[in-house]
């Protein structure tokens, strides 16, 4: 039977689960609340700005995983 959950094996794994959730936990919206003010940054609403970096930080972390998973895959 195959398993519906897989949890990382390495510490790398493990760092790049709890940076994404914490992430995901980023953009929801007990966080969201904190961030939404009438404040600009670069002329940006600050809420803007906190969505943009929480995109970016998500494609960093999946980047650094892929590279992860290739690096495991040619050993």
């Amino acid at each position: 039977m195959r398993r519906l959950l897989v949890l990382p094996t390495s510490r790398a794994g493990w760092g790049l689960l709890i940076a994404f959730l914490a992430l995901v936990l980023a953009g929801t919206w007990p966080v969201i609340g904190w961030v939404n003010r009438a404040t600009l940054v670069m002329g940006l609403p600050l809420l803007v700005v906190w969505s943009y970096l929480v995109i970016f930080a998500c494609v960093v972390v999946m980047l650094i995983g892929n590279h992860i998973v290739e690096r495991d895959d040619h050993e």
